[in-house]
């Protein structure tokens, strides 16, 4: 860290830049939000001082993050303003200028409570991934080496920008020998410990970033299976979006993406993985169940299940029940107010176990799921307008499972559980075994293909 105190809220910078307020500090110098006095336009100035640094290699950085920042043009790279120095009594005093981004950094909006869905998820990286790639594609490429939450800012609409660049590498075949370790621990891949960058370290760091907006931990405290971070048991994810992080993640470059543009290419059309050895499930004989099914479109129908099962235990059980309530209620007449009183809690019970025996039996469930929305009615009985109702948006389904939805109960049951953001939704639980697996089947089958 800097060792004396910089500048101070209000500050004149060189008779021009007011100094407003920090948008970061770190090793390699402080960054202010400033205004230019004469022209009233916001800027971000990136300050320091000769006397604060504690290594030669920081002004070093420091004036190749000038240099450039001077050769780059990108929208989503703020422009270099300006690059001078200023000289004091006791210190010297070197700046860089540039636009100011507008919004908050990615680590400012985890930290107020914004958690990314895979959507959200999904649009950052193909944001970030443009920038990569035109960074990469450059002669010689220019690596950041220093991705991650603090330097990637997020305007309202949804714009991405990013920043800092003082980490930065323009030199493609770098060795590790005399070179200096830069980057931040959790995002840095591991050749980057030995010195060494390539376009795939930039990589890496955007996925631990991705994983870090998308589960609020920091990468290096999440579970890893052989060296590599374990993202399955960490956040439920789309099979195909999973996949491609995945290799975003591996620990030996060789292994990762090689360029920007094959992760673009890998993140928007995936390779479906198929299952060996595996043998599709027919539609089960006898069942019910109507499923239609699109290249674009899927469509299922749960009729009611009638007096059976589990539903007519409860038939009887709410049978009985509502007839002791019936029978009570009668020998309460004479008793006046105060017995009737009594008798609500019993009431009250009736009514439940009356509703939920006829919604059982006279509900029924349907989904559909279109490129853009999905819709979940559970018992839903038109005549009576009775309807529970669940919409969202398709990119945020992660996928569908056979789950056990009430664990704690004596007898658990399972249903086709949906599983949307951090929430889900279970359906089907009075269907066989074997519908159950078949609906699921059929139902991951058209999300994958709806990520192709």
């Amino acid at each position: 860290m800097l060792r004396q105190p910089l500048h101070q809220i209000g500050d004149l910078i060189a008779g021009r830049y007011r100094t407003q307020s920090i948008l970061g500090q770190g090793s390699s110098g402080i960054t202010f939000a400033v205004e230019d006095i004469h022209t009233r336009q916001p800027y971000a100035l990136k300050a320091l001082s000769l006397r604060g640094i504690q290594d030669w290699k920081q002004l070093e950085l420091f004036e190749r993050e000038a240099q450039v920042l001077s050769q780059l043009d990108h929208p989503a790279i703020p422009n270099y303003i300006d690059y001078f120095k200023t000289d004091t009594d006791k210190d010297r005093w070197f700046y860089i200028v540039q636009e100011l981004a507008p919004g908050q950094s990615l680590a400012d909006l985890v930290k107020e409570g914004w958690r990314a869905s895979q959507a959200e998820a999904r649009e950052i990286a193909l944001q970030i991934l443009d920038i990569l790639k035109y960074l990469h594609e450059l002669s010689p490429p220019i690596i950041h080496r220093d991705i991650k939450p603090q330097n990637i800012i997020r305007s309202e609409d949804g714009q991405i920008y990013l920043v800092d660049f003082g980490a930065v590498q323009n030199v493609y075949q770098h060795t590790r020998f005399g070179s200096t370790v830069v980057g931040t621990y959790g995002y840095m891949a591991p050749e980057q410990f030995q010195g060494t960058a390539k376009p795939a370290t930039d990589l890496y760091a955007l996925g631990a970033t991705l994983l870090f907006l998308l589960t609020h931990c920091f990468p290096a405290d999440l579970p890893q299976k052989r060296l590599k971070i374990d993202l399955r048991s960490a956040v439920r994810l789309q099979p195909a979006f999973a996949d491609w992080l995945e290799k975003m993640l591996e620990p030996t470059i060789e292994d990762r993406f090689t360029t920007a543009q094959s992760s673009i290419d890998g993140l928007i059309n995936p390779v479906r993985r198929k299952p060996e050895g595996k043998v599709l499930l027919q539609q089960p004989m006898g069942t019910k169940v109507k499923l239609h099914k699109t290249k674009t479109h899927l469509s299922v129908d749960i009729p009611p299940t009638g007096l059976r099962g589990s539903v007519l235990v409860l038939g009887f059980f709410t049978l009985f029940f509502d007839g002791m309530t019936l029978l009570a209620t009668t020998l309460s007449i004479g008793g006046g107010a105060p017995y009737m009183i009594s008798l609500m809690p019993f009431w009250l019970i009736s009514i439940v176990l009356t509703g939920a025996t006829f919604l059982g039996a006279a509900g029924h469930t349907h989904l559909e799921i279109n490129p853009q929305h999905f819709k979940l009615r559970y018992w839903h009985i038109k005549a009576l307008g009775v309807c529970f109702c669940f919409n969202g948006h398709t990119d945020d389904l992660n996928g569908i499972e056979i789950t056990t939805v009430n664990p704690n109960a004596d007898r658990p049951f399972k249903g086709c559980t949906l599983f949307v953001g951090k929430t889900s939704h279970s359906f089907g639980t009075r269907l066989r075994l074997s519908e159950k697996a078949w609906l699921v089947q059929e139902i991951r089958g058209f999300l994958i293909s709806h990520q192709s």
